[in-house]
This record gives structure tokens, C-alpha cells and sequence, in this order.
């Protein structure tokens, strides 16, 4: 019997490489960039810096990123996307949520009959839209912090990252829906942004350092409030 003959692959075309090669080097400087963002914020972002970690001219790098605005929206987009990821994921997990007893996580194992015998309890993917919230920032707090900190020096954000971070509200009005009409969803969902972000963006920018309560469950008690 004949073993059967392979079909020889074809190989990448030039275009292929060369956007692979591009897409690499743009990666590349945005993880130099984020590890500039950490050590000396935003407004330490310097092509010419990365260019030279890369061993690159500044004007060879200036092909992939053509200036350092740009960079920055592309360091801006990529946290939305991943923190919007991270919101959605929360979101399509299965069962309730009820509230966390230490201010940690919500507890899926815990269901609520006033979700209309659904097994769900009241409130939970807003639960799970929160803690998923405060997790993604305390796991990124620069990128956090470069997204909902404060504004960049010199720096406008174009219109396709409002786009996205509007996404962010659309998510969080989807999250209210199960709690009451929908005409009021929108108006309970800004509320819940603002009094989380609120408390997370101190958190994360080390405002509650040193002080002697627990975070957590003041974390755990502002989401309740939200959901009653």
C-alpha cells in the first residue's frame, strides 16, 4: 500500500512576511512602551527611547508608529479591547452570583429565586460585570490608569477610541437591564461607572495605601448599593 503523499505547503508570499514582520516590531514597541507607561507614565513615552531598546533609528521606527499620538492610541485601544474582553467573558459565565462575603469575588454557587426562577440571583451579572472590572485593573494599572487616569499632556484621542470606550457603557447598561426597566437601566449603569470607577481608580493609583479599612468590602458594599 502506498502511503498517501503530503500536498507541499505553499510558501508565504513577500506581502505575507512583510506584514508579519510589521505587525512583530509594532508589538514589540508596544511592549516597550507599556514598560515605559509603568516606570514613568504616559507622558514618558518616547519612540526615539523605544527605537533605540529595539536597535533602531527613531526614523525607522517612525514607519510603524508615526508618532508617538499614535503609539499612544494603539496602547489606548489595545486596553479597552482587552478590558472589554475581560467584561464579556464576566458576563457569559453561567448561574448567579451573590454578593462575596469577604469583598473578593462574587459566589457563582449562590442562586436567588427573585430572578424569576431563573436560577439567577438578582443582580449577579452586574456582580460579575464589577468584580470583573476591578480584577482587569488591578491585574493592568497603568493601562488602567492610561485609559481612565488623568488626560495625557498635548495628547487628543481620536474617535475610534471614544467608540470603544462608549462600548464600555453600552456593556454596563446591558449589565443593569435585568434590574428594572430599561428606561432606567442607562441612568443606573452611569452610576454604577462612576462609583466604580471612582473607587477603583483610587485603588489602583494607591490612594487607599496605608489606610487601616478594608477595601474590599467597601468594594463589595458600593456594588450592593448599586443593585438594590
Amino acid at each position: 500500500m502506498s502511503e498517501e503523499s503530503t500536498p507541499p505547503r505553499t510558501p508565504p508570499t513577500p506581502v505575507d512576511r512583510r506584514a508579519r514582520l510589521r505587525e512583530q516590531t509594532r508589538r514589540e514597541a508596544k511592549d516597550i512602551a507599556l514598560e515605559q507607561l509603568a516606570r514613568t507614565g504616559p507622558a514618558g513615552i518616547s519612540v526615539n527611547a523605544i527605537a533605540k531598546t529595539m536597535g533602531m533609528t527613531g526614523p525607522a521606527l517612525y514607519r510603524y508608529f508615526a508618532s508617538r499620538d499614535e503609539l499612544l492610541t494603539a496602547l489606548i485601544a489595545d486596553a479597552y479591547t482587552d478590558l472589554a474582553e475581560a467584561l464579556t467573558r464576566a458576563g457569559n459565565e453561567p448561574g448567579g452570583a451573590a454578593a462575596p462575603t469577604d469583598g473578593g469575588t462574587p459566589d457563582d454557587t449562590a442562586a436567588d429565586s427573585t430572578a424569576g426562577g431563573s436560577g439567577q440571583a438578582r443582580g449577579a451579572r452586574l456582580r460579575r460585570f464589577a468584580y470583573a472590572w476591578r480584577a482587569w485593573a488591578k491585574e493592568h494599572p497603568d493601562r488602567y490608569l492610561l485609559i481612565y487616569g488623568t488626560p495625557v499632556p498635548g495628547y487628543t484621542a481620536p474617535e475610534e477610541t471614544r467608540v470603544i470606550a462608549n462600548g464600555m457603557l453600552r456593556s454596563a447598561v446591558a449589565a443593569c437591564e435585568e434590574l428594572g426597566p430599561a428606561d432606567t437601566a442607562e441612568e443606573r449603569a452611569l452610576r454604577a461607572w462612576t462609583r466604580m470607577h471612582g473607587l477603583v481608580g483610587l485603588e489602583v493609583a494607591g490612594h487607599f495605601d496605608g489606610m487601616d479599612f478594608d477595601v474590599d468590602r467597601l468594594f463589595s458594599a458600593e456594588v450592593e448599593s448599586l443593585i438594590r
